[in-house]
């Protein structure tokens, strides 16, 4: 079947030419004034400012890259954040954006531009307002990391705040609430946060016992590398393929296949030659997750995944299981998963359709119709060609398929979709 193309009303900037390449690394390493970039096609560039004007020790601990800005990095660290923005080849332009942080460990960015970090010095995640230069708290009072926090992330499904300790990762409502386990008993300090962009599992790296670790739905937790493999890992980051990067040990950078299996040592970050401490890759932080539940197809849950590089250019394959050989389906794609046509989503089917367990789950905007294949139990894919005009944008996918079920129609889960 060939490529559908995602379009969709939104507007669309075209961005500036680039100094930054889809795929370079960023890299922080306990600095007062530098951090340095990995090429994606090899080699290390490093960028040195007047200073970061922190407070205290002033060293950076946390290196986001912007993607509505795609020449710049906001580091944060000891008493500051600022926004680095790159000229060109070793030039680079520091504005500080806010003393009015205690030690900032990882960096989350938000559709809209604000940004969620976790605060070492206080031991709460806050919220930073990088055009205003405000901050606030999104969690306050005893926590179970206690005096602990030393990394998080945000989920990018469904906005939970993911916070990792001393041997602990807990998730915590974005809107506030009790905070509950994920994983305990790991060995040693969480020290960054990441999710798997195909599946949403948690992964993490552990100091001390030197572990990538990832932990399922279910809170199994398993190693994504060797344990050892990667010396003393203290950042993480996905990039562009849904790879894992990450670095630590006196300043290795290395590419964990996000199936598992042994790092690939990528690069010596030299400026500083210090422990990488927090890593940004341009081009990264898209993801196809699924959500929501399926219903039965002829054979079984018609669950539906998503497959391929989450950037633009790309082609990535949505796949639903346990149809009807040759059966008739459907790909809808939406801009929303909360409201279409006003009807509040997700909206129950069954009793308008005499199906069971059965919601729309995303916007009918887009419909495109397809054939399963021929085996048993059958399979519905589609290839979804990813625009430019989606750059920064959300969308959604659900797969519906007629056959022999009560109704006459089987109904996926959702996916949400994220292209940088």
């Amino acid at each position: 079947m060939r490529p559908l193309a995602v379009v969709s009303s939104f507007a669309f900037s075209a961005a500036v030419a680039a100094q930054t390449v889809t795929g370079d690394i960023a890299v922080t390493g306990f600095s007062t004034n530098a951090f340095g970039v990995v090429a994606a096609g090899g080699g290390v560039t490093g960028y040195a400012t007047t200073g970061f004007l922190g407070t205290g020790p002033a060293t950076s601990q946390a290196i986001l890259w912007d993607r509505a800005q795609p020449n710049e990095f906001l580091i944060g660290g000891f008493g500051f954040v600022g926004r680095a923005t790159v000229l060109g080849p070793g030039s680079v332009v520091w504005t500080l954006i806010t003393n009015a942080v205690g030690i900032v460990s990882q960096m989350t960015l938000l559709d809209g531009g604000l940004v969620v970090f976790v605060d070492s010095g206080t031991s709460q995640v806050r919220l930073l307002d990088p055009a205003a230069g405000t901050v606030t708290d999104l969690t306050s009072g005893a926590q179970p990391w206690g005096a602990d926090a030393s990394s998080g992330s945000v989920d990018p499904r469904n906005g939970d705040l993911v916070v990792g300790g001393n041997a602990g990762i807990w998730r915590v409502p974005f809107a506030g609430g009790t905070a509950v386990p994920v994983a305990t008993g790991l060995g040693g300090y969480v020290t960054a946060i990441a999710f798997d962009p195909t599946n949403g599992d948690v992964i993490a790296t552990v100091l001390t016992v030197n572990r990538v670790i990832r932990i399922d739905g279910n809170g199994a937790v398993t190693d994504v590398a060797p344990p050892f493999s990667v010396p003393g890992p203290n950042a993480l980051a996905v990039d562009p393929n849904g790879d894992f990067v990450t670095g630590g040990g006196t300043g290795q950078v290395w590419r964990v296949p996000r199936a598992g299996g042994a790092p690939v040592f990528l690069a010596n970050n030299t400026s500083p030659p210090n422990a990488v401490n927090g890593l940004a890759v341009v081009g990264g932080g898209g993801f196809g997750i699924p959500f929501g539940q399926a219903c039965n197809g002829a054979v079984g849950p018609a669950q539906l995944t998503a497959t391929g590089s989450y950037v633009v250019g790309a082609t990535v394959t949505t796949t639903s299981t346990n149809h009807a050989p040759n059966a008739l389906g459907v790909l809808v794609l939406g801009v929303s998963d909360t409201d279409w046509l006003g009807t509040p989503l997700p909206a129950l089917l069954d009793p308008q359709l005499g199906t069971v367990g059965c919601s729309l789950w995303v916007s009918g905007d887009t419909l495109q119709a397809g054939i399963a294949s021929a085996g048993s139990p059958a399979v519905l894919q589609y290839q979804v060609l990813l625009q430019p005009i989606i750059a920064g944008f959300r969308f959604y996918a659900q797969h519906v398929c007629l056959e022999a079920v009560p109704g006459g129609l089987s109904w996926s889960n959702g996916l949400a979709f994220r292209v940088p």
